[in-house]
C-alpha cells in the first residue's frame, strides 16, 4: 500500500517516524505542505489513500484529482471532519475515515483545568497583582467547586470523563445528551434539555460535535436563560456557539468567564504565527483581549499520547478499510 500524508507538524515527526519503522510494509510518502491549488500537484497515480489533517478548505479540484489518481481512503488526523467536503467524497466514492477516540483524557483536563481556573478567580487575582492590589476582597472570594454545579453538554468519551473528573471533586453533576450513558447515571444526573441544564449550571462545558442541528446551539436566546453567571467552556467545536452572543452575555454579566479552545472561524490563524495587526476578524480580536476570556487555539488535544494516537490511528484506518475490514473509525456518507 501507498499513502499520502499531508500538513506534517513538528510535533508529529516522532510519531511518523516510530509508525514507519513498524510497518515497513506501508510506502508513505510525507509533506508538511496542506493540500492546496499548488500543492496538490504531489497527489499522483499509485497512491491508495490520503492521510490529511487541515482546517482551510481543500480546493474541489484536488477531490478530483484524488480520484483520477485513484485514492481510495481519505483519513484525517483528528476526530472532527466537518472542515472537509464530504458531498464531493461521496459522489467520487472515496471512503472516509476519522479518529474518534485518541485521548478523551487529554481534551477532559484541558476542559477541567480551564473551569478550574476561573472557579478559583485565578484571572480576578492576576488582574489585581499586576495593579498592585493584594487585599482580600469579594470579588477575589471563591465559592468551593463541591458547592457547585457542572453541567455537560455531550456525555460521549470525552464527556464522560470530564464528568469522573469533576464528580471526584463533590461538584454536582448534571448531563444533557440525546442518547444518555446509563453507566454513568451513578456520577451524575441526566437533564431534559440543554436550557435545563444552563439554568441550573455554575459551568457549562461542551463535548458534542459539530453537526446542522448543532450550529449555534449555544446562541443570544440560550444563554439568556443563564440564571447563575456560569463559567463556559468550549473544547469541542467552534461552530457550536455563535461568538458575538457569547461575548455579548460575557459583556452583561449573564455569563461570568468563557474558555474556548475552538473557533469558529479558526482557520486562517490554526497552527499558525500571525501578525496580530493583520487580522480582520473583529470578533476574534475581540475574543483575543477580553479580560473574561481564556483563549487557547484549539490546543486540548495536545499531548504526547493524542500526537502518536492520531498519527497512528488514521494511517491504520485508511490500511484496514482497504483490506476489506469493517471499522468504527470510518464515517459513512
Amino acid at each position: 500500500m501507498k499513502f499520502i500524508l499531508f500538513s506534517a507538524r513538528e510535533d508529529e515527526k516522532e510519531a511518523i517516524a516510530s509508525y514507519k519503522k513498524n510497518h515497513p510494509e506501508i510506502e508513505l510518502d510525507v509533506y508538511t505542505d496542506h493540500i492546496t491549488e499548488e500543492t496538490m500537484s504531489h497527489i499522483k497515480k499509485g497512491y491508495d489513500g490520503v492521510i490529511a489533517s487541515q482546517v482551510p478548505a481543500i480546493p474541489e479540484t484536488a477531490y478530483y484529482l484524488m480520484k483520477e489518481a485513484g485514492v481510495k481512503v481519505f483519513a484525517t488526523r483528528s476526530a472532527g471532519f466537518d472542515m472537509y467536503n464530504l458531498k464531493l467524497l461521496k459522489e467520487l466514492g472515496i471512503r472516509l475515515a476519522r479518529v474518534p477516540v485518541y485521548s478523551p483524557f487529554a481534551i477532559a483536563e484541558f476542559a477541567f483545568t480551564n473551569a478550574m481556573y476561573f472557579s478559583r478567580d485565578i484571572d480576578i487575582i492576576q488582574k489585581n497583582n499586576k495593579l498592585g492590589d493584594f487585599r482580600f476582597t469579594d470579588e477575589n472570594t471563591s465559592t468551593e467547586i463541591r458547592h457547585k454545579t457542572v453541567g455537560i453538554i455531550g456525555t460521549g468519551n470525552i464527556g464522560s470523563q470530564i464528568a469522573k473528573l469533576f464528580s471526584k471533586t463533590g461538584a454536582k453533576v448534571i448531563a444533557y445528551d440525546i442518547a444518555p450513558n446509563k453507566a454513568l447515571e451513578d456520577i451524575l444526573t441526566y437533564v431534559s434539555s440543554a436550557e435545563e441544564l444552563v439554568e441550573q449550571s455554575d459551568i457549562i462545558t461542551l463535548h458534542i460535535p459539530a453537526s446542522e442541528e448543532s450550529y449555534h446551539m449555544f446562541d443570544k436566546k440560550l444563554f439568556s436563560l443563564a440564571k447563575k453567571k456560569p463559567i463556559f467552556i468550549n473544547a469541542a467545536r467552534g461552530s457550536l456557539v455563535d461568538t458575538e452572543a457569547l461575548l455579548d452575555a460575557i459583556d452583561n454579566n449573564q455569563i461570568r468567564a468563557a474558555a474556548i479552545d475552538t473557533y469558529e472561524f479558526e482557520g486562517p490563524y490554526f497552527n499558525r504565527k500571525v501578525n496580530l495587526d493583520d487580522v480582520t476578524d473583529d470578533v476574534f480580536l475581540r475574543l483575543l483581549k477580553h479580560d473574561r476570556v481564556l483563549y487557547s487555539p484549539h490546543v486540548a488535544f495536545h499531548t504526547y499520547t493524542a500526537i502518536e494516537n492520531l498519527v497512528h490511528i488514521a494511517i491504520d484506518s485508511a490500511k484496514r478499510i482497504l483490506q476489506g475490514e469493517e471499522i468504527e473509525e470510518e464515517v459513512k456518507l
